[in-house]
């Protein structure tokens, strides 16, 4: 088969390259080289339509592009910094403190409902009238609420030395002692 022959400037016009770039695109084995500055027409659109094609597959692939993940990057630094300063001025509390502090207040609320049965029961026994047991029934949830309401929760700051959001007297409730029989 007989081979079309260019020179590079034509090759650089067909495929509107410069001249340099179609040297390293050579180098690189993307364009053949037919001969001492001379390119074949056909090899050479070829060439170039499959890298081309492998350049928009990668990209459809989620190559990275370093572009987006240095400014992905600058980003979470920049996040991270501002949540430590948040932190520091006490705004911030850390995800295992505040686990710990609702789990005191669940236990709490757990051990105050588990007693409601004991106390209503003879309370209820003596209303002779479902309006009579509603009353005792909403009396006595009111005063467990209130009561969790009004009792602190402490939260242990980040550097262990203290608590932060109370006044420090009580502390966090260790939740197994407000657990039952069934230890939950």
């Amino acid at each position: 088969m007989a081979t079309n022959a260019q020179p590079i400037a034509v090759i650089a016009r067909l495929l509107d390259l410069s001249e340099r770039r179609i040297q390293q695109l050579s180098r690189e084995g993307v364009i053949p080289k037919a001969e001492r500055g001379q390119y074949d027409l056909v090899a050479a659109v070829r060439g170039y339509v499959a890298y081309l094609r492998d350049l928009a597959v990668r990209a459809q692939a989620g190559a990275p592009d370093f572009g987006v993940e240095r400014a992905r990057l600058i980003k979470a630094k920049a996040d991270l910094a501002e949540m430590e300063a948040d932190g520091r001025r006490g705004e911030l509390l850390p995800a295992d403190a505040v686990e710990a502090a609702w789990t005191a207040v669940l236990a709490r609320l757990r051990s105050r409902l588990l007693v409601l049965p004991d106390r209503l029961a003879l309370l209820c026994f003596e209303e002779t009238t479902i309006a009579g047991v509603r009353d005792q029934i909403r009396k006595a949830v009111r005063e467990a609420l209130d009561e969790l309401a009004t009792s602190p929760v402490v939260v242990a700051d980040p550097e262990g030395t203290g608590a932060a959001g109370g006044d420090g007297a009580e502390g966090a409730l260790d939740p197994a002692a407000a657990a039952g029989i069934d230890d939950q």
